[in-house]
């Protein structure tokens, strides 16, 4: 929420994510585990830091970043 070690936080994790779905995208799980019939989205997930991320495992582009308390299937619907 606009704090400066949250933004860092997010940076990190987007960062570490990108240079993982670059260079090794099969890294990648099928769904978060609290949420395993996620699945049927098609898209890989990383946990990075406090962060779900998602992305499509066939073109290297995140799809969402969710924080980890977030209602996943709720936002990605």
């Amino acid at each position: 929420m606009g704090r400066p070690q949250a933004l860092r936080n997010l940076g990190h994790a987007l960062a570490e994510a990108s240079l993982i779905i670059v260079n090794a995208p099969e890294r990648g799980l099928t769904a978060p585990r609290p949420y395993p019939y996620l699945a049927e989205f098609g898209l890989s997930w990383l946990k990075r830091g406090r962060y779900w991320i998602a992305y499509d495992p066939a073109v290297p582009i995140i799809a969402g970043v969710f924080f980890e308390t977030d209602d996943i299937p709720n936002r990605l619907g």
